[in-house]
C-alpha cells in the first residue's frame, strides 16, 4: 500500500542528437510499414548558465515495505531569467514548481480543476494497481508529496 508519493528532481543533462533535432516534423501518422528507428538517449554535462536552468522530474509512489514504483518519468520545466537566476531560486521555489509538473493538469475545455485533479489520481492510481499496490485516486491524493533534490542539484544551488 502506497504511504506517500515523491518527486526527484535533478539537473536536465539530456540533449537532442542532431538527427533527432533537426528532423523534419511530420504530421500523421507513419507510412505503412515504417517504424521510427530508437536512437540511445544522449546526456551530457548540464550547461552551468547563471541565467537558465532546465530540470527533470521522476514520480514516484513509495510503499509501505519502502519500493517505489514510478508513477511519471516524462516530465521537466526550464526556467530562464536573470543572470542571477540560481541565486533568486530556492529549494522551496523547486519543490513548488515540482509539484505543479507532475500534475494534476490545468483545466480546459468544459473540465474544471475537480475533473482534471480525478483523472490524473485515477489514472495514477491505474499504474500502481498493475504493480499489486491497490488504492483509489482519491486516496492517493491525500497521500503527502514529498520532493527530493538531487544531491547535484543541491550542489548547484549551494554553489550561488
Amino acid at each position: 500500500m502506497p504511504t506517500r508519493v515523491v518527486t526527484l528532481v535533478d539537473l536536465d543533462d539530456r540533449v537532442d542528437p542532431p538527427e533527432v533535432r533537426d528532423a523534419p516534423v511530420i504530421d500523421g501518422p507513419a507510412p505503412a510499414g515504417w517504424t521510427p528507428a530508437a536512437l540511445p538517449g544522449i546526456h551530457r554535462e548540464p550547461e552551468d548558465e547563471s541565467d537558465r536552468m532546465s530540470l527533470t522530474a521522476l514520480h514516484h509512489a513509495v510503499l509501505d515495505d519502502g519500493r517505489r514504483i514510478t508513477l511519471l518519468d516524462d516530465r521537466g520545466w526550464s526556467v530562464s531569467g536573470p543572470p542571477d537566476l540560481w541565486q533568486r531560486t530556492t529549494a522551496h521555489d523547486i519543490a513548488d514548481d515540482a509539484r505543479m509538473v507532475v500534475g494534476p493538469d490545468e483545466p480546459h475545455g468544459d473540465r474544471t480543476h475537480a475533473d482534471m485533479a480525478a483523472d490524473h489520481w485515477a489514472g495514477l492510481a491505474e499504474i500502481l494497481r498493475e504493480h499489486g499496490a491497490i488504492v483509489s485516486g482519491a486516496d492517493l491524493s491525500r497521500l503527502p508529496h514529498e520532493v527530493e533534490l538531487s544531491q547535484r542539484l543541491r550542489e548547484r544551488l549551494g554553489r550561488t
